[in-house]
Parts: C-alpha cells; sequence; structure tokens
C-alpha cells in the first residue's frame, strides 16, 4: 500500500522540479490587437470604474469595469455588445493562435461547442475581457501529474480524502516502525553483548 503513495510522490516531484514541457502548456494565448488610430475615446458612464479600449480584427472593442466585473460595450452607443458570430469569433481566434503556428497549427473550428486548433489544443474565450485560455493534452497530463501527487486518485473527492488519509496514516506508520526498529537493539548485538 504505501509504495504506491510513495513512487507517485517521487515520480511526480521529479517531474515538478524539472519541469519539462512546462512552457507551452501553460503560455498565455492573448487576442491580437492592433493600434488604435485616430479613434476618439468615449465618454464613459457614471457607474463605470475602469475602462479600456482596444482594437482586433473584429474593429474596436470598448471594455468597463462596474460593481458587477468586466462588460464589452459598442464604442458608439455605449450599449452592452453581445458576442457575434461563430464565424467571426474563429476569425478572432485563428488571429490571436499566429503568435506559435507550431503548437497551434494554422487554422481554429469550433467542434461540439468548443473552439479547436489544428493540432488539438482547446480555447475557450471571455468576450466581455476578451481574455484567451489554451489547453492542450500536455496540459491535461501535468494535470493528471498534480491529482496523482496530491491523492486525487478517483476523481470523487469524498473517496479521494478517505484514500489520502490512509496514504498519510500507512505512511506515519512505517516511519515509527522504521524509527522503532532503527533505535532498538538488534537481538544480534544483545547476544553479541552477552557473550563478552
Amino acid at each position: 500500500m504505501l509504495l504506491l503513495p510513495l513512487i507517485g510522490w517521487c515520480v511526480t516531484g521529479a517531474i515538478f522540479l524539472i519541469k519539462p514541457g512546462y512552457g507551452d502548456a501553460y503560455t498565455q494565448l492573448e487576442a491580437r490587437f492592433y493600434p488604435l488610430g485616430e479613434h476618439l475615446v468615449p465618454q464613459p458612464l457614471e457607474s463605470w470604474q475602469q475602462m479600456r479600449l482596444a482594437r482586433t480584427n473584429l474593429g474596436l472593442h470598448l471594455f468597463a469595469l462596474n460593481q458587477n466585473g468586466w462588460h464589452q460595450y459598442d464604442p458608439q452607443t455605449l450599449l452592452p455588445r453581445s458576442e457575434p458570430a461563430t464565424a467571426e469569433l474563429l476569425t478572432l481566434l485563428a488571429d490571436a493562435i499566429r503568435v506559435n503556428p507550431a503548437r497551434y497549427g494554422k487554422a481554429v473550428t469550433f467542434e461540439n461547442g468548443a473552439y479547436v486548433t489544428a493540432t488539438g489544443v482547446v480555447l475557450s474565450l471571455d468576450w466581455n475581457t476578451l481574455s484567451l485560455q489554451q489547453r492542450g493534452s500536455d496540459r491535461a497530463l501535468i494535470d493528471g501529474l498534480y491529482n496523482v501527487h496530491y491523492l486525487r486518485w478517483t476523481g470523487v473527492r469524498a473517496l479521494d480524502n478517505v484514500l489520502g488519509v490512509l496514504a498519510l496514516l500507512t505512511l506515519v506508520c512505517t516511519s515509527l516502525l522504521g524509527a522503532r526498529l532503527l533505535f532498538k537493539p538488534s537481538r544480534h548485538s544483545a547476544d553479541a553483548a552477552s557473550q563478552l
């Protein structure tokens, strides 16, 4: 029983120390922004705490922060700007992945409710901030290693908690047994001492 968590901790600990393949797996992907040109900055609404103006291949974007978080607005009307059609978002994402064609390829498709690059990396977009997340098979592997390391073996939280406590108790018991054997005089040394 004890060998399983120990081997898991040793192997995953070594991987976390060396961090092979972490660079691409955790690279922050960003939308591609262009110079604004001579566009006037709109007058902010009173409820806005911050605002910023940006330009992508879809045009101008106005982002404003209010007490409910960030939202995107039409720069001309200051009305909330709804998410465009999938085809437009695909052009936005295809423009963003141009920074690393080796990782993402050159195209993005919409499959089963997700944006997927030619290399199989899944992209997600927060329209209100234009922030992007990317998750490839390498990231899934690293996340799986974290699950092994932190004793999340089954994916069922209650069961993982029980197994984790058992693994830690087993480790403590084995450590105590090892300490007892280390400091208890052996029978052979006791016999040798009696003969002297």
